[in-house]
C-alpha cells in the first residue's frame, strides 16, 4: 500500500480514523486522530479512507453569477487549521483567484526534496496538502511550493511560483484569520505575494541620501 504523511486512515482491527503524521523505522507509522494523540502502528494494520480531501473531479459547474464575476488574480494562500489543544495541525492550499492551479508541494531536507502533494485545484476552490502534530512544531517541515496559474481567459502573463514556505513556532501565537470557503478560521500565509527587490543600486542610493551633510 503506498502511503504518505497527510493520507487519511483506518484501523482494521480497531474503529479508529486518523491522518498519518510520521513514517518511522521498521514499517511503523505514526497515525494522530482528532483527539490530537499520534498513535504507533504496523503499515499493515491500517487501510487507506479514500475522499478525504477535496479534487478537482469533485468540483461542480459553475453557476451564472460565478462565470460574471471579475477575474481576480491574487489570493493564492496556505492555510493552518486546528487548536493547539486538540494536537492536530490542517494544512490547506487556498485559491481565492480565478486561475486553475497546478500545485506541488516537497518538503525540503538539505539539497532534496521528497514530494508531499500533488495535484490541480480549481478556481476558488481549496485541498488538503498535510497534517502535523501541534507538539512537533519545532520539527514541521521546510516545504517547496511550485504552483503554474493557468485560466483559459486573456491575461497578462504569470510566471510560475517557486519558494520555500516554513511555520515558525511563534508565529502561531497571531491571531487566526476567518477563510470563508474554509467555513473556519486559519494561520493564513500569502504565497503570491510579490516580494520587493532591494538591488544593490537602489541600498546604496539609500545610504548615500540619508548620509550626513558634512559642515
Amino acid at each position: 500500500m503506498n502511503i504518505k504523511i497527510g493520507d487519511l486512515v483506518r484501523f482494521i482491527d480497531e474503529p479508529i480514523e486518523g491522518h498519518i503524521t510520521s513514517i518511522q523505522a521498521n514499517d511503523i507509522i505514526g497515525v494522530t486522530d482528532d483527539t490530537g494523540f499520534e498513535i504507533p502502528v504496523l503499515r499493515t494494520k491500517v487501510t487507506l479512507v479514500h475522499g478525504n480531501m477535496r479534487m478537482p473531479e469533485d468540483d461542480f459547474e459553475e453557476s451564472p453569477a460565478q462565470a460574471n464575476m471579475p477575474f481576480v488574480d491574487k489570493g493564492i494562500y496556505i492555510g493552518i487549521a486546528g487548536e493547539q489543544k486538540d494536537g492536530l495541525a490542517k494544512f490547506y492550499l487556498i485559491n481565492e483567484t480565478s486561475y486553475e492551479l497546478l500545485v506541488s508541494i516537497a518538503e525540503v531536507s538539505g539539497t532534496k526534496t521528497t514530494g508531499l502533494f500533488a495535484n490541480a485545484i480549481p478556481k476558488h476552490d481549496y485541498a488538503q496538502v498535510y497534517t502535523a502534530n501541534f507538539s512537533a512544531v519545532g520539527k514541521w517541515p521546510t516545504f517547496q511550493i511550485q504552483i503554474i496559474r493557468h485560466t483559459r481567459q486573456a491575461q497578462i502573463q504569470t510566471q510560475p511560483i517557486s519558494k520555500e514556505f516554513r511555520v515558525k513556532p511563534l508565529e502561531l501565537i497571531n491571531s487566526k484569520e476567518r477563510v470563508d470557503m474554509l467555513n473556519e478560521k486559519v494561520w493564513l500565509y500569502e504565497i503570491d505575494k510579490i516580494e520587493e527587490d532591494i538591488g544593490l543600486d537602489k541600498l546604496k542610493s539609500h545610504f548615500i541620501s540619508h548620509r550626513p551633510k558634512g559642515r
